[in-house]
């Protein structure tokens, strides 16, 4: 029983870890979106100063 107890936690402690790294790249991916959002409106606003 002591034997699948730790299995279990080695399993949790995993997916706690697997968790953390995709809570983080999904931070990431969101900064980019931003990001990328914020660029297409400079973009824009240049093109438009251009255009006149």
């Amino acid at each position: 029983m002591e034997e699948l107890e730790k299995v279990i936690k080695s399993i949790c402690d995993e997916f706690a870890d697997i968790n953390a790294i995709l809570a983080a790249r999904s931070r990431e991916l969101d900064r980019r979106a931003r990001f990328d959002e914020e660029i297409g409106e400079i973009i824009a606003e240049i093109r438009r100063n251009i255009n006149g």
